[in-house]
């Protein structure tokens, strides 16, 4: 019966509505989606006719079509097969070969960074070693190194997330040549496509001259296709072998479809990395509006700092329905991750923004 505009009824008779429950009223509607890292420049032609086509074999597992994605990435980055791993997405791989690393030793990671691989690990009871970023927001090589004896594995993501940095290519090379003496690192290249040059800013030279350098990549971010859950690994065959022992599930075949249809394809990713470099600019237009630092990014998203307590302050951006991202960090405590979202919800940004700094 409902209690919150009448009085109760007892035998037929209203009683007087005194003690009234408080009508709850539901959270406003995200308008804007700015806490996620997803490219809404969306899939390649290519890869969106392959994903359809894909779609009138569904009834049948994908079995077949891994081989020639993995043959496809291979012949590309000049490894030989054995050396490449396909997950779903590559938050798996990170997930689950962190977690299978942390047995031998903690796991030693940057912070801020992306934590939800390792927060994954945690669960499952890895112990996580977290090193600050410097008074710079770059991630600290020397740190890490130091803990890098006795850990389980070492964690970079470059760039970084969310700071959207790049490290210096030969200083991080350098890092990973000496670290992976001592334990497995793992090398988070999610962007890197849409970088100033991947190839150098990429470590996969290091595990083809057989360091032990895990490279984990997505076809999440810079392809558009986070819904379809594909990603890879470029590592040491008996790293490889290893994360094909913790993977329990298969791949969907409109993913590894739309993966092979548009891997490497230069005019797609030139068009991506432009819109997605015009999404960034936005944002750091309405950063100097409304007078907030940011800092520039090779992601696809950007650290903004409000001034503002950060977790407070995400809460007043969604009741006007913008949602953003905060990371755990002490450097940090004011800082929010806007993603590089659609033009119409960056508009929405650009107008609650003002209101919520006011709050």
């Amino acid at each position: 019966m409902d209690t919150t505009r009448r009085g109760l009824l007892i035998g037929g008779a209203a009683l007087a509505p005194t003690l009234v429950a408080a009508e709850t009223l539901p959270p406003p509607a995200i308008r804007a989606h700015l806490g996620v890292t997803e490219n809404p420049y969306g899939p390649s032609p290519a890869a969106r006719r392959a994903a359809a086509g894909a779609l009138e074999k569904t009834p049948y597992y994908a079995w077949s079509l891994e081989p020639p994605l993995v043959e496809a990435i291979a012949r590309r980055e000049g490894v030989s097969p054995d050396m490449v791993g396909l997950c779903n997405g590559s938050l798996e791989a990170l997930s689950l070969l962190s977690t299978h690393f942390s047995k031998t030793g903690p796991i030693v990671a940057p912070q801020p960074t992306y934590a939800t691989p390792l927060t994954y690990a945690e669960r499952q009871g890895a112990k996580l070693d977290w090193i600050p970023v410097t008074g710079d927001h770059q991630i600290d090589l020397p740190a890490l190194a130091a803990r890098a004896r006795g850990a389980g594995c070492v964690y970079v993501c470059n760039p970084n997330n969310p700071t959207g940095l790049l490290m210096d290519p030969d200083a991080l090379r350098a890092f990973c040549m000496a670290a992976s003496k001592q334990a497995p690192v793992i090398v988070d290249e999610a962007y890197v496509e849409i970088s100033p040059d991947p190839v150098r800013h990429s470590m996969i030279d290091l595990v083809k001259a057989g360091h032990d350098v895990v490279v984990a990549r997505t076809f999440s971010k810079v392809y558009g296709m986070a819904g379809l859950r594909v990603g890879f690994i470029i590592a040491r065959p008996e790293r490889v072998r290893q994360l094909k022992s913790l993977i329990p599930t298969h791949k969907g075949r409109p993913g590894l479809a739309a993966a092979l249809a548009c891997y490497g394809d230069a005019t797609y990713l030139a068009g991506a990395k432009a819109y997605l470099e015009g999404c960034r600019e936005t944002i750091y237009a309405i950063c100097k509006a409304n007078g907030l630092g940011y800092l520039p990014s090779f992601g696809t998203y950007v650290f903004v700092d409000t001034g503002k307590p950060n977790l407070a302050f995400q809460k007043t951006l969604a009741t006007m329905g913008v949602e953003v991202r905060v990371f755990d960090s002490a450097r940090h405590p004011t800082w929010i991750r806007v993603g590089t979202a659609s033009p119409a919800e960056l508009e929405v940004f650009a107008q609650v923004l003002p209101r919520a700094l006011a709050v």
